[in-house]
């Protein structure tokens, strides 16, 4: 099974952020196909390498890109939020794409997943 991953939440803003980060590590585990994470609206801020991080939240730009490297996922950047919230270019496995490219991905998966 084909999965995409759209994360919409900052690491603080919430715990969605988090939630998605096991998810994807479950399904990992469970064998399936992680095919790619877009990070939305506030979720761009999960590419921000470097952020002090509490005990409650974890670096979460490291943790997505052991995602990544781990599962051939693409770590895809909605490319319009990026640009309004994000001073620095992302880096590490983190790319700019789309809503085009988003709307490809979800005609190709068998399941979309929010957060």
């Amino acid at each position: 099974m084909k999965i995409l991953l759209i994360v919409n939440n900052s690491p603080w803003g919430s715990t969605l952020g988090l939630t998605a980060l096991r998810f994807s590590r479950a399904m990992i585990s469970e064998g399936m196909l992680l095919s790619a994470v877009f990070f939305r609206e506030d979720g761009v801020y999960h590419a921000l390498q470097g952020r002090v991080t509490d005990a409650g939240t974890p670096p979460t730009s490291e943790a997505w890109q052991e995602v990544g490297r781990s599962s051939g996922a693409r770590l895809l950047l909605c490319s319009s939020s990026s640009q309004r919230r994000l001073e620095i270019a992302p880096g590490g496995e983190f790319r700019e794409a789309g809503l085009a490219e988003m709307m490809e991905l979800m005609a190709a998966s068998d399941r979309v997943v929010t957060f």
